[in-house]
């Protein structure tokens, strides 16, 4: 992968306070101060630390509920069923797995943690990939992938948020797929109905984080804005229809 000389810096960094609140208030001041100041590791590690940290500790504040355990089990053991039914999985293998894959068991609990703390930051660099090789192909814009990086980094920042508001949302409804989208007004929410999948994708979180990545390299790569927000948006609507056809995941 090209990479291309981060420009020389010529303003200050803000504080991490000052990055927290601009970005939710003022996002282009804060993305133009990323572009004009050096590499800086601090702007994607600090967030995406903290997301995991807190995604892990509200996982294990959701397992403390019976209700959504419960659920959670439904789940595993109707998987698991399909599983054995297909020929995939014997009834001996079935057993282990239900036991392992147990809610309230310590290893699932261990699990849980080591998979947000693995799958985290795979996601941010192969994000920002995705981002830095639209840049360079549809914008025909360069600029220095770390960069990119930080600009998706930051917004680890909105996902805490958007994980704190659907955790309080689970509890309130005592629903697992409760979360600020459509979906929440859908009373018996189905992972086999496409309608159900389609609506939980329309997340508010979601057209925030991606207006403000828009924001982010729009300043990055010195592109129109409505030109990056249309390409972000496209993006993030081919991924949901491939995810929705495929039943790969309820969430964003």
């Amino acid at each position: 992968m090209e990479e291309q000389t981060a420009p020389e810096a010529t303003a200050e960094p803000m504080s991490f306070g000052e990055k927290v609140v601009n970005i939710l208030t003022a996002p282009g001041e804060l993305f133009e101060n990323v572009r004009l100041t050096g590499k800086t590791t601090s702007n994607w590690l600090l967030p995406m630390v903290l997301f995991i940290v807190i995604a892990a500790s509200l996982n294990q504040l959701i397992l403390t509920n019976p209700s959504l355990v419960e659920q959670m089990n439904t789940l595993t053991r109707k998987g698991i069923d399909e599983a054995v039914t297909k020929g995939s999985m014997t009834a001996e293998q079935a057993e282990k797995a239900a036991e392992s894959t147990r809610p309230d068991s310590l290893i699932f609990r261990i699990l849980q943690i080591v998979g947000v703390a693995l799958i985290t930051p795979i996601a941010l660099f192969l994000l920002s990939l995705v981002y830095w090789l639209l840049g360079k192909w549809a914008m025909s814009a360069s600029a220095p992938y770390m960069k990119v990086v930080e600009v998706a980094g930051l917004t680890f920042i909105i996902s805490i948020l958007e994980t704190m508001v659907t955790t309080l949302l689970a509890y309130g409804t005592d629903s697992l797929f409760a979360g600020p989208n459509l979906a929440l007004f859908v009373s018996n929410f189905d992972l086999q109905n496409k309608l159900h999948l389609a609506l939980s994708k329309v997340n508010v979180f979601t057209i925030w984080d991606l207006a403000v990545v828009s924001i982010g390299l729009s300043k990055l790569f010195q592109r129109h804005l409505p030109k990056v927000l249309v390409l972000v948006f496209a993006l993030w609507i081919v991924w949901s229809v491939l995810t929705v056809l495929t039943g790969m995941s309820f969430g964003r």
